[in-house]
């Protein structure tokens, strides 16, 4: 076996988010699937050989990772990201940084996993939300411990142990259950969120009355608290009705999703990326109910949110394609510009 050449990760790639870069950080940046850089530090295959960054510094490098992944700029993620994660290996830091360090790779790997799901790389998933839940272990943080659930519950549902899922939300939900409470704001955010994401789960794995009960469960904590995006949730009385559109969806209820979803405010929804998912969920409602043109009414509020989350998502631009196959006789002139935007073809 040749070993494989590095080259020079780009240092402005890496600026985003504020980590200095290194030849040896990652390996061939001009692979056809960007998202193998990730894999590589996720796997142990490359290293970082600078000096470690300040705890300081890795909180405000994942802080814009953050804020890139819930506005939907994919592309630019993909590039910064992998420069972060390999500053967070545990040996790097010193014993008094290392909590510290902790709580900042908790949201890192929660990035990291979030952005492999959206390309479809659940497996890869898993091993980041791995990591999140090691990091949040070490901490002995509650909060942490639950924020790392809820990308667990994710990766591992996605994988298709949709019932291993809804116990990993269940049993993190218990944990932090009892405080939560209004004066406890980010308490009652990861715990809500977290059920949500078992509901989600629940749903997948065709278990209605779970799936029920989790959304009730979630619906009782978004009353203590106001729309906001704390502990970067965007966990809230909408996101709870938009969750009741996605898993009414997944239960095989275009109809009931359709209704659910006149109850959601949607531009009250704190981030880009929950907006462009509530009209791609309409859209794939109306899609399951025949209306092809207004389905490509609401992608194309979708785009107009986060056009990446439209033209770069698998399952978006598989959509389109449906939505193409369906409309042959080009009754809809707006899906071909569509459609050519995702680069998507029939």
């Amino acid at each position: 076996m040749k070993r494989r050449d590095f080259v020079m990760y780009s240092l402005a790639a890496a600026s985003v988010v504020g980590v200095p870069a290194s030849p040896e950080e990652l390996l061939d940046h001009t692979a056809a699937d960007p998202m193998d850089r990730l894999r590589d530090v996720l796997t142990g295959t490359v290293t970082c050989t600078t000096d470690p960054s300040t705890p300081k510094a890795l909180a405000r490098a994942v802080a814009s990772a953050k804020r890139q992944v819930q506005g939907c700029r994919y592309a630019q993620l993909a590039m910064s990201l992998p420069g972060l994660l390999v500053e967070l290996e545990p040996r790097r830091a010193s014993a008094g940084d290392q909590h510290e360090v902790d709580r900042v790779a908790v949201d890192a790997y929660h990035v990291a996993a979030s952005l492999l799901l959206k390309n479809g790389d659940a497996a890869s998933a898993w091993l980041a939300a791995e990591r999140a839940m090691a990091a949040a272990r070490r901490t002995e943080i509650p909060e942490a411990v639950a924020a790392a659930s809820r990308i667990l519950t994710h990766a591992v549902s996605a994988v298709g142990h949709r019932r291993q899922g809804v116990g990993v939300a269940v049993r993190g939900a218990d944990q932090i259950a009892g405080a939560v409470a209004r004066s406890n704001p980010d308490t009652v955010a990861v715990f809500g969120a977290l059920l949500l994401r078992g509901a989600w789960a629940a749903s997948a794995a065709n278990d209605r009355d779970t799936a029920t009960a989790l959304l009730k469960d979630a619906g009782r904590a978004a009353e203590l608290l106001e729309e906001s995006n704390r502990h970067w949730t965007a966990f809230g009385p909408n996101n709870v009705s938009l969750h009741r559109v996605s898993i009414a969806l997944t239960l095989g209820d275009a109809g009931m999703a359709l209704a659910e979803a006149r109850y959601v405010n949607v531009e009250a929804l704190a981030v880009a990326e929950r907006r462009a998912v509530f009209w791609t969920d309409v859209a794939r409602a109306l899609h399951a109910c025949g209306r092809t043109e207004k389905a490509t009414a609401a992608l194309l509020a979708a785009e107009k949110q986060a056009p990446q989350e439209v033209r770069s998502r698998t399952v978006v631009r598989e959509l389109i394609g449906d939505l193409l196959m369906r409309d042959r006789g080009g009754r809809v002139p707006v899906l071909r510009s569509l459609a050519s935007r995702a680069q998507v073809t029939v």
